[in-house]
């Protein structure tokens, strides 16, 4: 995989790669902690118990070699996570994860990173595809994909379990690389 930049920084947000830290680790867990009703549909509906648990979440994906997440920060305060949760080099094409806390919501900030981020894809990884698969309840982050030009390209039902047992329907959207071109004239 083609190196991404570890940190993209601007004024007053910047993403910083996902890093295995205590510190990052006690911070996570209070967010999803304080807002399960909403993080529910980020953690697939799996209940977590210590920040050890958040803190081996973390390395595992830090490790990982086909996932690449950013912390979102605003003024070097966590306020979300954004990035590649699977990029499948053979298919050039990755699922793209998202979330805010709650206090930051409503304020158009997915949409500017989202851009960012497509552009690591398309640019940087040479993928042809990036796709979000939301659970079907999530309207806010179904508007995210619809205003940002994905298309739906189904619904799986009864795709997603989550650590209660229960199955949930799942959208999958996508947007290919020839439409961000077109509606990124200067990409």
């Amino acid at each position: 995989m083609q190196p991404l930049p570890t940190e993209i920084v601007g004024s007053p947000f910047s993403l910083r790669h996902l890093s295995p830290t205590r510190e990052i680790a006690m911070v996570l867990y209070d967010v999803f902690q304080a807002d399960f009703d909403n993080m529910r549909f980020w953690l697939r509906g799996k209940n977590i118990e210590s920040v050890d648990e958040v803190f081996d979440g973390i390395k595992r994906a830090y490790e990982s070699e086909n996932m690449y997440m950013y912390y979102i920060m605003e003024n070097n305060k966590i306020i979300g996570e954004i990035g590649f949760a699977s990029i499948d080099q053979e298919k050039k094409s990755a699922y793209v994860d998202y979330w805010l806390i709650p206090n930051v919501r409503g304020r158009g900030l997915i949409d500017r990173f989202l851009w960012g981020i497509e552009e690591l894809a398309f640019d940087i990884l040479k993928l042809k595809q990036v796709m979000l698969g939301i659970d079907v309840d999530n309207t806010a982050s179904r508007r995210v994909a619809e205003r940002n030009g994905y298309a739906l390209n189904g619904i799986s039902k009864s795709s997603r379990a989550w650590a209660d047992g229960t199955l949930h329907n799942e959208c999958e959207y996508s947007k290919l690389k020839s439409e961000w071109v077109k509606d990124n004239k200067n990409a």
